[in-house]
C-alpha cells in the first residue's frame, strides 16, 4: 500500500460523501509550514507553485514533510503543463490543483495528464512516488484512480462552460479562485456583487447537476463559515504568508495601542 495514493483516495471517497474539507495553502518555502498546517487538521495542504518561490526542490521537499501526517498534500502548477505535471507526481504528489481551466477539453487535458496509458498520457517514471523503483510496479498499478484533479475556476469564460468542465470524468472538485474571478468579471474584490454572485450561483447549480463537489477559496474567515453553511464542500481558508502578517499586524497593533488609563 502506497500511504499518499490511500491518502487520497480517501479524500476523493470524502468529497463524494460530501463532507466538508478545509484546505491551507503554502507559500512560504520552509517545510515548517506544511508540518504546522497537518498538525492543525487541515485535510489538504496545496503547494502554490503559481505565486510563490516553489521550484522542483522545494516541491519535493513540501511533499516529503507531509508523509507523516494525515492531510493530503498535492501541488499547484503554475499552469496547465502536462509536462510540469508528469514531474510533480513523479516527485510524490497524489494529484493537483489546476489555475485557468476554462474548458471541457482544458479540464480532459488536466484528467489525461494524471493517468498512465490507456486512460492518460502520463509518462513512466515515478522515482519519488514509486520509491526510488522499490515501489514502482505497485505505484503503477494503482496511482490512476487515486488521482485529485481539482480545476481553479478563475474567469468569466470558466463560468460560461462550467456545464462542461464538471461533466469530465476524473474531476474530483472545482475549487472557486474569488480574486482573479471578481477581476474577470469587472467586479475586483467585490464579493457581494450581484454580477460575482451570480457566477458563483452558475458554477453551484453546475456541479449539483453533475453530482461534483464545489470548492472556493475563502477571503476571510467570515466568508469561510457562510460558504460551509452555504453547502460549499472544499473551503480553502488559509494560507501561511497571511496567517503570519494577519498574526503579526495584530499583535504588533494590540500592544501598541495606549493602555487603558494613560491617556
Amino acid at each position: 500500500m502506497i500511504r499518499e495514493l490511500e491518502k487520497a483516495r480517501a479524500l476523493k471517497g470524502r468529497l463524494r460523501a460530501g463532507n466538508v474539507l478545509l484546505a491551507a495553502q503554502v507559500i512560504l518555502t520552509d517545510t515548517s509550514s506544511v508540518e504546522i498546517l497537518a498538525r492543525a487538521g487541515f485535510d489538504m495542504i496545496v503547494i502554490d507553485g503559481e505565486h510563490s518561490a516553489h521550484d522542483l526542490l522545494s516541491m519535493q521537499s513540501m511533499l516529503q514533510a507531509g508523509v507523516a501526517g494525515d492531510a493530503v498534500v498535492l501541488a499547484r502548477p503554475l499552469r496547465l503543463d502536462p509536462d510540469l505535471i508528469r514531474q510533480y507526481l513523479d516527485l510524490g504528489s497524489p494529484g493537483v490543483v489546476c489555475p485557468f481551466i476554462e474548458t471541457g477539453q482544458q479540464a480532459q487535458t488536466l484528467v489525461d495528464s494524471t493517468r498512465y496509458p490507456p486512460a492518460g498520457i502520463r509518462g513512466f517514471g515515478p522515482t519519488r512516488a514509486g520509491a526510488h523503483g522499490a515501489d514502482a510496479g505497485e505505484y503503477f498499478e494503482s496511482a490512476n484512480d487515486a488521482m485529485l484533479c481539482i480545476p481553479i475556476i478563475e474567469s468569466a469564460t470558466a463560468v460560461e462552460n462550467i456545464d462542461e468542465i464538471v461533466a469530465v470524468d476524473g474531476i474530483d472538485a472545482v475549487l472557486i479562485g474569488p480574486v482573479d474571478l471578481s477581476i474577470s468579471l469587472g467586479v475586483f474584490a467585490q464579493y457581494t456583487s450581484e454580477r460575482y454572485l451570480d457566477a458563483v450561483a452558475a458554477v453551484r447549480a453546475a456541479c449539483e447537476r453533475h453530482g461534483t463537489a464545489m470548492g472556493t477559496g475563502a477571503y476571510d474567515l467570515e466568508h469561510a463559515r457562510a460558504s460551509r453553511d452555504a453547502g460549499i464542500q472544499l473551503l480553502l481558508a488559509l494560507s501561511d504568508d497571511q496567517a503570519l502578517r494577519q498574526t503579526a499586524t495584530d499583535l504588533v497593533a494590540t500592544l501598541r495601542a495606549t493602555p487603558a488609563g494613560n491617556g
